[in-house]
């Protein structure tokens, strides 16, 4: 019978990550992914590559929300 001692576990390094849009096997070097040409991070521990936080995404967003409270404003409250 095994014991919890008898049971070796091996770190084996990643040598590749996978892209977390398109699913395909990439270089742990590689920060755009070549298939969907998506930004990726590092990896994790299970292989997949981190995704990046896309700021302009959130910059329009509050941009927007603003221009409609601005709008709101003047157009119902003036």
């Amino acid at each position: 019978m095994k014991t919890q001692d008898d049971i070796i576990i091996k770190k084996v390094p990643q040598v590749s990550k996978k892209c977390p849009n398109c699913y395909v096997h990439i270089p742990l070097n590689v920060e755009i992914c070549p298939w969907c040409k998506k930004r990726v991070g590092m990896v994790d521990k299970h292989g997949m590559a981190t995704r990046r936080v896309d700021w302009m995404s959130y910059i329009i967003c509050f941009l927007a929300w603003l221009a409609l409270g601005l709008y709101i404003k003047f157009a119902f409250f003036s």
